[in-house]
C-alpha cells in the first residue's frame, strides 16, 4: 500500500470518487498554496498551513496533490496557463523584432502586478535553487506547443541574421529583455523609497511603464 492509499484509507477517502467537499476545494488549496510558496518557498512550506488557510481537511491536500512536489508544480502550471497562451498569440503576430518588443511588455507588466505571488515564488526557488527551478520552468514551458521560449530563440536567431537586431547573441538578449519585464513590482517599492515618491498605485502607472518599457528596449535592441 502505498503513501496516497495510506492516507485514503485513514481519513476514509474513497480513491474512486471525491471525497465530500466544496467543489472549489482545488482552487482553495491552489490559493493558499501560491501565498504559501511565496512566503515560506518550496522547502518551507507547510502542508498543514496551506490546509487551514484552505479550510480543508489536510488529506484533501495529498487527495489532489499526492505531495507538496507535485501541488508546487501545479501552482506553476496555474502562472503558465496565464500568461502563456498570451505568449503564442504574440509571437504569432510578430513578424519584426518590433512587434515583439511593443507586444511582450504589455503582457509581462501586467502579469506581475496582477500576480505579484508568483513571481515572489518563483524567485525565491530560483534564488535558493537555480538549476532544480531552472529546469522546472523549462519543462513546464515546453510542455506546451509550440513553446514560447524556444519560439522566442528561433525568431531572434532569424531577426539577428537579417541585420534586424543590435545584439548578435539570442542568449545575452534575453538576459537584456528579462529583467525589466519581469522584476518590477520587486524594485518598484525600493525606488519609491529612494526618490520619496509614490507612483506604483497611481491609475497611469501600468500604462506609463508599458509605454517606458517598449522605448527602452527598442532603443536596446534595435539598430
Amino acid at each position: 500500500m502505498n503513501k496516497k492509499e495510506i492516507i485514503m484509507k485513514k481519513n476514509k477517502i474513497s480513491p474512486s470518487s471525491p471525497p465530500a467537499s466544496s467543489p472549489s476545494s482545488p482552487q482553495r488549496i491552489l490559493h493558499a498554496a501560491l501565498k504559501e510558496f511565496a512566503i515560506h518557498g518550496r522547502e518551507g512550506a507547510r502542508m498543514a498551513r496551506i490546509a487551514m488557510q484552505a479550510k480543508v481537511n489536510k488529506a484533501l491536500l495529498f487527495y489532489y496533490f499526492s505531495s507538496k512536489e507535485n501541488l508546487f508544480q501545479e501552482v506553476m502550471r496555474q502562472a503558465l496557463s496565464i500568461v502563456v497562451p498570451q505568449l503564442q498569440q504574440a509571437l504569432s503576430k510578430a513578424q519584426k523584432p518590433k512587434d515583439l518588443l511593443e507586444l511582450l511588455p504589455p503582457i509581462y507588466t501586467q502579469f506581475t502586478f496582477q500576480h505579484p505571488d508568483y513571481i515572489r515564488m518563483i524567485i525565491l526557488e530560483l534564488v535558493r535553487e537555480p538549476q532544480v527551478m531552472a529546469q522546472m520552468m523549462a519543462e513546464a514551458f515546453n510542455s506546451y506547443q509550440p513553446s514560447p521560449p524556444l519560439e522566442i530563440k528561433k525568431k531572434l536567431k532569424k531577426w539577428e541574421t537579417q541585420g534586424l537586431l543590435k545584439e548578435s547573441d539570442p542568449a545575452q538578449l534575453a538576459l537584456n529583455l528579462l529583467p525589466p519585464l519581469l522584476f518590477t513590482p520587486i524594485i518598484a517599492p525600493v525606488v519609491e523609497a529612494l526618490f520619496q515618491e509614490k507612483f506604483i498605485d497611481s491609475p497611469q502607472f501600468l500604462q506609463q511603464r508599458v509605454a517606458s518599457l517598449i522605448k527602452f528596449l527598442k532603443h536596446g535592441a534595435l539598430p
